[in-house]
């Protein structure tokens, strides 16, 4: 359980999945009977992955380490829920179609019979998460001088950690982020970005974006002086 990530997916093949803090080893966990899974927690006590989906109008829950053993602990009707949370003896959501947004609560292991916690939270209600100071205790090697990583340091487990750059590409050395050599910049009207000129499954843009709400205002031409050798450069 310790050092993963889970997630849900909307979309053509919507799921829940699972994957290393740093994205490496990435299991599907659900993508049967499943739609719009809004909500996501971890029942640390018992080991369970619980959701909501606001299209079939459930919370269910699997087994946090092998996906198995799914189970419906509550189905409505009526019902808008968004988020969901696990702590103690108790499941809470926020449904958004219950008294002008509300956040209800169950017993995890059986929610039928629920309870209304605030009423009235208006049309902006959208997640619910647990705060616990007892369980929000624990460190890895990320949170010492950034794990020696010049960017970004993303724990693998066993305290094990990875560097990555948030743009940019990590040098030989595995800690260092160089810029790229060459790339494509973009105009949107208030924006400029960039993609890549080879590398088009890498997502992740070669040089950070440009706003500038003073100036930037409908952007149209580009031009780039290619003579210019200063450090950080155009």
């Amino acid at each position: 359980m310790s050092s993963l990530m889970f997630w849900t997916e909307w979309g053509q093949m919507p799921c829940i999945g699972k994957t290393r803090l740093n994205g490496s080893e990435k299991v599907i966990l659900v993508n049967m009977e499943i739609a719009w899974p809004n909500g996501i927690s971890i029942d640390y006590e018992e080991n369970k992955l619980y959701w909501c989906d606001a299209c079939t109008d459930k919370i269910e829950r699997i087994d946090l380490e092998t996906g198995g053993n799914r189970e419906t602990m509550l189905s409505g009707s009526n019902v808008d829920m968004f988020s969901v949370a696990v702590f103690g003896s108790y499941i809470y959501w926020s449904d958004r179609a219950h008294a002008e947004r509300s956040v209800r609560r169950g017993h995890r292991n059986d929610a039928t019979e629920t309870v209304t916690v605030r009423t009235g939270l208006g049309v902006n209600l959208k997640a619910v998460k647990i705060f616990n100071r007892v369980r929000e205790k624990w460190t890895n090697v990320c949170a010492r001088d950034n794990g020696g990583c010049k960017q970004l340091c993303l724990y693998q487990g066993n305290s094990w950690r990875t560097c990555a750059c948030d743009h940019g590409y990590l040098a030989e050395d595995g800690v260092t982020c160089l810029m790229h050599e060459g790339y494509l910049l973009y105009s949107g009207r208030t924006i400029l970005k960039s993609i890549h000129l080879s590398e088009e499954t890498n997502l992740n843009s070669p040089i950070r974006l440009y706003e500038n709400p003073h100036y930037f205002k409908n952007v149209i031409a580009l031009a780039f002086d290619y003579n210019q050798r200063r450090i950080r450069t155009n």
